[in-house]
């Protein structure tokens, strides 16, 4: 019998649709708490999962670096109906379990949670570990089913009592601990490595992780544009986002949460914040080796090229997937394929198989 249910043997009463005042928010009523705790709170638009209030909050991952001032706590507390989540990062780390058959052996491998929550399926487990180390990562079957997903800096999670928006139920505390009474020096530790150890785990489960590897492991970015010539569909969309930005580099690149990025005539010029410094120097002392222009994107610190996908990558911590159609919604590009992370990841693929 594994920790998890050893330890847990019945969870919290769950929420009832009634729990918080007439008139309060989710947000109004639990964000006082999870800032007492050192937590970063955000809004969550009612009947999503998504950021924001009355409509989808811009630039909100800027939250995940730093907690949010108290006027703009009090004004988010203002919106009826919202729901509450919390930015992940500085440390805070959530492992988002949705496939079932996989859960004995993840828990198992995983050291024991003492803060859980729950929504419709799966379970959410809290940890701190280092986040500088620790990145996001979205475990999948090739044929797009989610297994497991590590969320950490530049995501969040919904908490409790938000309500879900497929089951209309509230989103309720699985343990006793909750990050509402709980701090981050109070939660159980990750190691470094533990997308490693869960990747190995879910190979059992039909988790290819080659693809991953490959697309984070690339030296020469351009090879991320290869595509299969019978998907010259995927192939064109693909370089149409990525020549669309370096044409309009404006519409994204101060969007991409970085903290010394400025305009250098018609482009820009920033620190790679994602690398350590080759003389040691902290952030604020470093040169600007970044440079963003219409001829291309390159780091002149160490001498690599990026595509704009590349940068989106890793600034935002996000994969090859998430940083397409991120970049593709900034500029106003039309994806052709109506799964975004699925064109990304067949071009991926061709690019593995023509590597090969």
């Amino acid at each position: 019998m594994s920790w998890y249910v050893r330890k847990i043997a019945a969870p919290r009463r769950r929420p009832q649709l009634g729990d918080t005042l007439m008139g309060d928010s989710a947000f109004a009523t639990t964000a006082p708490a999870l800032l007492a705790t050192g937590f970063s709170p955000i809004p969550i638009m009612p009947n999503s999962k998504l950021p924001g209030t009355d409509s989808p909050m811009k630039n909100w991952h800027g939250w995940c670096r730093k907690v949010a001032p108290p006027n703009a706590i009090a004004g988010w507390s203002r919106y009826p109906d919202c729901g509450i989540g919390v930015c992940l990062g500085r440390g805070l780390i959530c492992i988002d379990i949705d496939f079932e058959p996989a859960m004995d052996a993840l828990l198992e491998m995983l050291p024991p949670s003492t803060v859980q929550k729950k929504g419709r399926k799966g379970i959410s487990l809290f940890y701190r570990g280092n986040t500088d180390s620790i990145r996001s990562r979205n475990f999948r079957t090739p044929e797009r089913g989610g297994l497991v997903d590590l969320l950490a800096e530049g995501k969040q999670t919904v908490l409790p009592p938000s309500i879900h928006p497929d089951t209309g139920e509230p989103y309720y505390w699985w343990t006793d601990d909750t990050l509402l009474d709980v701090r981050l020096d109070q939660l159980t530790e990750l190691p470094d490595d533990i997308a490693e150890r869960i990747g190995e785990v879910l190979k059992a489960y039909g988790y290819d992780p080659q693809a991953e590897r490959f697309a984070q492991s690339l030296d020469a970015p351009t090879t991320r544009c290869v595509a299969d010539p019978g998907r010259l569909d995927a192939a064109s969309v693909f370089r149409k986002v990525n020549d669309f930005a370096l044409a309009n580099l404006t519409a994204w690149v101060p969007h991409l949460g970085l903290q010394r990025c400025y305009r250098s005539g018609v482009g820009f010029k920033a620190v790679a914040e994602w690398r350590s410094s080759g003389t040691g120097r902290a952030l604020q002392a470093r040169a600007l080796n970044l440079s963003f222009k219409a001829d291309g994107i390159r780091d002149f610190g160490d001498g690599r090229g990026y595509t704009p996908v590349d940068v989106v990558i890793e600034a935002r911590r996000e994969s090859a997937p998430e940083a397409l159609e991120w970049l593709a919604l900034r500029l106003g590009v039309t994806l052709g394929d109506p799964e975004a992370s699925a064109l990304a990841d067949r071009i991926i693929a061709a690019a593995m198989k023509k590597k090969t």
